[in-house]
């Protein structure tokens, strides 16, 4: 067997993949050299934890002939980057664009392809960012993100607190910018604290339910650089009662923490987390939540692939569908 492919994972130095311009299939090829690996091997790991893919559709990746597009096949890819010791998103970054399905998004746009895979056409981040909208953090992945809820007693989010761990994936990256979409739009006012980093710019939409601001590393990443970024976003006084919370991951994560707490005087009847493939699929892997002697909630995903993870709760009296929220954090 080979020596070097069964190396534990923590003794294998993660290896820069070079050049600047560099497509998926390259990508894939020199990290399956570096590591010493052949496809055969990759695919018997990939079969190991339960995906299927053929060592001739890996041959064609590869090879640049095809490109993995279907949900089964961008899962491959992130269970590859973990085989291969990669930083997550590293490979997955690197996919094309996929053909626009029902609304084309604008030919201005330039959009990342591991963005846009999760967001459809007029999503929140768009309508608060417009033509930037999918350049968001562009140059940063995340690998580790925290965020602890708060509700009020009238059941609506009155504080988030937030922590990310993200790597720069070029260089002279200074800030991560947040958004929020806030599912009152009536809400009057937002105050952020933050308690590892600066803040560097805010800006409250409240035409479009959006807050979105930038928040200072204190000097400038260079490529593969990690930093830590903890806020705390207060909410205005209102009185529309909020009914789930959700975030998007464009690429996996090591680690998604979701934690709410809810006030003892307004408390849900029923309580679940759930998982959606994009922000227009529905709800799958819903699965129900106990509250605890905290009167809290929470989710932390053993595998967190691309996607949309959420946790929504109801109350008995609450009204029906028509009057559900949307809302989308991204950081």
């Amino acid at each position: 067997m080979n020596q070097r492919d069964d190396q534990p994972e923590a003794d294998r130095p993660e290896e820069p993949l070079c050049a600047d311009e560099v497509t998926f299939g390259q990508a894939l090829h020199r990290a399956l050299k570096a590591r010493g690996l052949s496809l055969q091997r990759l695919h018997h790991h990939l079969g190991e934890r339960g995906i299927s893919v053929s060592p001739v559709t890996l041959s064609h990746w590869q090879r640049g002939r095809s490109q993995p597009e279907r949900r089964q096949s961008l899962r491959a890819v992130a269970e590859i980057e973990v085989i291969l010791n990669l930083a997550p998103g590293t490979l997955q970054t690197l996919l094309a664009h996929r053909r626009p399905r029902g609304r084309a998004l604008a030919r201005t746009n330039r959009v990342p392809d591991a963005l846009s895979r999760v967001l459809g056409p007029g999503a929140p981040l768009e309508q608060a960012l417009g033509a930037d909208a999918y350049r968001f953090n562009e140059n940063l992945v995340s690998l580790s993100v925290s965020e602890t809820l708060h509700l009020d007693d009238h059941g609506c989010i009155a504080r988030y607190t937030v922590n990310h761990v993200v790597r720069a994936t070029g260089d002279d990256v200074r800030h991560l910018t947040a958004h929020h979409n806030l599912d009152d739009p009536g809400t009057p006012s937002v105050q952020v604290t933050v308690n590892c980093g600066r803040l560097e710019a805010l800006c409250f939409r409240q035409e479009v339910s959006s807050a979105v601001f930038d928040i200072g590393f204190g000097r400038a990443l260079r490529r593969g650089e990690t930093a830590i970024i903890d806020y705390t976003l207060d909410i205005g006084p209102r009185w529309k009662p909020s009914n789930h919370h959700e975030r998007t991951l464009p690429v996996p994560v090591r680690q998604y923490l979701l934690h709410i707490f809810f006030h003892p005087r307004h408390l849900p009847s029923a309580v679940h987390g759930y998982y959606r493939h994009n922000s227009e699929a529905e709800r799958e892997e819903i699965r129900p939540l106990g509250l605890d002697a905290s009167h809290s909630v929470h989710i932390l995903p053993a595998k967190c692939q691309t996607g949309i993870y959420g946790i929504a709760w109801s109350r008995q009296e609450d009204a029906g569908p028509h009057e559900r929220s949307q809302r989308y954090s991204a950081d």
